[in-house]
């Protein structure tokens, strides 16, 4: 929240702005490989002043980089405002969980391309019922590990008791499409 600007006095507000802008431009960089946008604007939360990241219009299908073969790129399914709140009200507000960190005030919904408008509910509903389609539950007990292939596997968690323990790590695995000499 970028609100503490605007009790700054008039002359100070127009130098911080862009110091802020810099700073968070800045902590983008070391914290996503992808291109964002920032845009001022007003919470809907409480009207602050407010700096808002926007992912810049991604494809929604890709070619994996070592087999080639279309995958979709399913970021909607977690980012849609809408179907996080049709899950709330399956699975509650998923509070059961220990996020802390920016994912407890990461404010994300999906747009077409040119961001004039949301993808339509029905739309949405629809990805979602595929998707759940799709799904394979993968029962887990302490101390297990899943490595997942991000760009031929879309994943996510249920809720649960008891506190998450996230490690991501990226790494690069074998070319299986150049032939062995």
């Amino acid at each position: 929240p970028m609100g503490f600007i605007e009790g700054l006095p008039g002359f100070l507000q127009g130098a911080v702005e862009p110091l802020a802008f810099g700073a968070v431009q800045q902590a983008l960089k070391m914290k996503v490989d992808f291109d964002t946008e920032l845009v001022w604007e007003r919470s809907e939360y409480d009207g602050s002043k407010i700096l808002q990241v926007r992912a810049m219009p991604q494809v929604p299908i890709v070619r994996h980089p070592y087999t080639g073969e279309p995958a979709w790129w399913g970021s909607m399914h977690s980012h849609s405002e809408f179907l996080r709140s049709e899950r709330e009200k399956v699975y509650g507000d998923e509070g059961l969980t220990e996020t802390t960190g920016a994912s407890r005030i990461n404010k994300t919904d999906v747009y077409y391309a040119d961001t004039s408008q949301k993808v339509e509910n029905d739309r949405l509903k629809e990805l979602d019922e595929v998707t759940m389609r799709c799904a394979v539950p993968v029962k887990m007990k302490e101390g297990d590990m899943v490595l997942l292939d991000n760009y031929l596997v879309m994943h996510g968690r249920c809720p649960f008791e008891g506190t998450r323990k996230h490690a991501v790590t990226w790494f690069k695995s074998p070319d299986y499409t150049k032939a062995e000499a």
